[in-house]
């Protein structure tokens, strides 16, 4: 059971990535960098989504570099 979590968890992750890569414009993203980074005591899922946007952000504007 603990598999199918793991991997609708993947899934919703991996939906999220593929929605920030196409959709998201680096100074939102940079933005809810700064929101979670506010947050007093972040959860470990907030960490979690810390490091996905900043993995998002550095790959857009590496893109962004390049063109």
């Amino acid at each position: 059971m603990s598999d199918n979590y793991l991997k609708k968890d993947y899934e919703r992750v991996q939906r999220k990535f593929d929605e920030l890569m196409r959709e998201g414009d680096i100074e939102v993203i940079e933005k809810k960098i700064e929101a979670l980074d506010k947050t007093p005591e972040p959860g470990p899922i907030d960490k979690i989504w810390i490091d996905i946007y900043n993995d998002v952000l550095n790959l857009k504007k590496h893109k962004k570099n390049e063109d």
